[in-house]
């Protein structure tokens, strides 16, 4: 078997190596991103649309329940005694049509009836448990809050109750009103949520009781602590009121994301999970499918292989004589150069000369604005000075902040150029800071010195020559051009 055979084998086995493993890994970083995506943006995202919208649905009855509870009329009707109960009835019943509630109601701390938009459904007392909440509420001293309770007027209907408290101008307690929206219809919402992003999507009460779910034999009687892979992390979710919450937990051995937030008009929590394989399904399909096509791809990857070899290596070549940072040639390849200039200068007699520049105050760049900046400046700076260049001339960075161009020209001619070329430095308009304080940028100059070549010269004497002429140069004071 000949090398190219053996090529061939080799390339063909770390092509279906790199196939599979490529494939894994970026199953991988996919998984990767796909969590990062979920708990940084879609998550979040999905969470802050779900809570706009839970809170519009349910800001509405709260802001009506706080209207009633400032209604004079129904002010007035409780201290003038309750004479008429129909008067408070239709009161009722007209708000519980205008607004489409599933109840309406008053209580009396006084005669502590029970009026609701059909009628008189009872007087309360603290002995029945369907009339502990009104007790409870009296006693917390909030001006509304919500409770999940059965509607006893309307068939044990499990329900959700806007409470609010009703005062008169001295604050005296006058009783209870609100409204009730039926909790089936708050589930078909959540469920819409659901079905629209994709989420799984439940509210529970500081305590941690849920309050509102998709399944319905869950909401008064569990807890989120009850909830598979919640226990650990319950009392870390409902001690966080202040900002949204990420969380990840194990269900099932499915990993888990949740979303939780504190819904302060509610003073509920809004949960939003997100499955890990749910979300990484069309991952794991990518991923079979890459490694098939991977196998199909090599084929052709190997034909075209060999033809693009010498390409490649062409880049590379020319990467090794390019400086990184400016783009322009570096030492290596200005030394090369060198050896041309030379060679002509030998048997065609065309004089070259050296150009060897050094920036002045630029070590004031790099330290009031960092290197970041000054590293802007050098890239800059190289590219005003490579517009103004021959296509014939080397311009390369020799080190740091200092720069060498070889010209084909005589020292005179090249002192020109290195005017021009120190002229051009002084005169760059900078890109403004973005902070207020003294630019260093704009006191930014050159030094240069210029370096004919000579019989006898070899490219550390002529650049030994151009070095000492910009040491003159910078002793003068800077931003001047001295030949040698």
């Amino acid at each position: 078997m000949n090398s190219r055979s053996w090529l061939l084998l080799i390339l063909s086995l770390l092509l279906l190596l790199a196939f599979v493993g490529g494939s894994v890994i970026n199953y991988l970083i996919t998984r990767s991103a796909v969590h990062r995506e979920i708990v940084k943006n879609d998550l979040p995202l999905t969470m802050d649309n779900i809570y706009s919208e839970i809170s519009a649905e349910l800001t509405r009855p709260i802001l009506v329940a706080s209207s009633m509870a400032s209604d004079t009329f129904l002010k007035d009707w409780v201290m003038d005694g309750e004479l008429d109960p129909e008067k408070v009835r239709k009161y009722l019943a007209e708000i519980q049509q205008k607004y489409g509630f599933f109840s309406t109601f008053f209580i009396s701390s006084y005669t502590f009836n029970y009026y609701h938009f059909k009628g008189i459904h009872k007087q309360i007392r603290p002995d029945d448990s369907h009339d502990v909440w009104y007790y409870r509420f009296i006693g917390s001293g909030k001006e509304y809050d919500l409770d999940v309770d059965t509607d006893e007027a309307a068939d044990n209907v499990l329900t959700v109750f806007i409470n609010h408290r009703v005062v008169d101008e001295q604050g005296r307690l006058l009783g209870v009103t609100g409204v009730g929206l039926k909790m089936a219809g708050l589930a078909r919402l959540v469920q819409t949520y659901e079905e629209k992003y994709g989420r799984h999507v439940y509210l529970a009460d500081q305590g941690g009781s849920i309050q509102i779910h998709q399944d319905s034999s869950l909401i008064e009687t569990k807890n989120i602590a009850d909830l598979t892979g919640l226990g650990k992390i319950a009392q870390e979710l409902l001690g966080n009121t202040e900002t949204p919450g990420n969380y990840e937990f194990e269900r099932e051995g499915d990993r888990i994301f949740l979303n939780s937030r504190y819904m302060d008009s509610l003073n509920w929590f809004l949960f939003v999970e997100q499955s890990e394989t749910t979300a990484l399904a069309t991952a794991r399909m990518n991923f079979f499918r890459s490694v098939i096509i991977g196998a199909f791809a090599s084929i052709l990857i190997i034909l075209i292989t060999l033809t693009t070899i010498s390409r490649y290596q062409r880049k590379v070549e020319l990467l090794a004589v390019t400086d990184e940072l400016t783009g322009i040639a570096n030492r290596r390849k200005l030394e090369k150069e060198f050896d041309l200039f030379s060679y002509r200068f030998v048997r065609k007699n065309v004089p070259f000369s050296l150009i060897l520049l050094d920036l002045d105050g630029f070590k004031r760049i790099n330290d009031e604005l960092g290197h970041l900046q000054g590293d802007e400046v050098l890239q800059i700076i190289a590219r005003e000075i490579s517009d103004v260049l021959r296509p014939t001339d080397v311009f390369a960075r020799w080190g740091g902040d200092e720069f060498a161009i070889l010209v084909e020209t005589t020292g005179v001619r090249a002192v020109q150029i290195a005017e021009r070329i120190r002229g051009l430095i002084s005169e760059i308009e900078w890109p403004s800071l973005s902070f207020e304080k003294e630019d260093p940028r704009t006191n930014i100059s050159a030094s240069v010195g210029v370096a004919p070549f000579g019989e006898g010269d070899t490219f550390d004497t002529l650049l030994l020559k151009a070095d000492q002429q910009m040491y003159i140069g910078k002793q003068a004071g800077g931003n001047r051009v001295e030949l040698s």
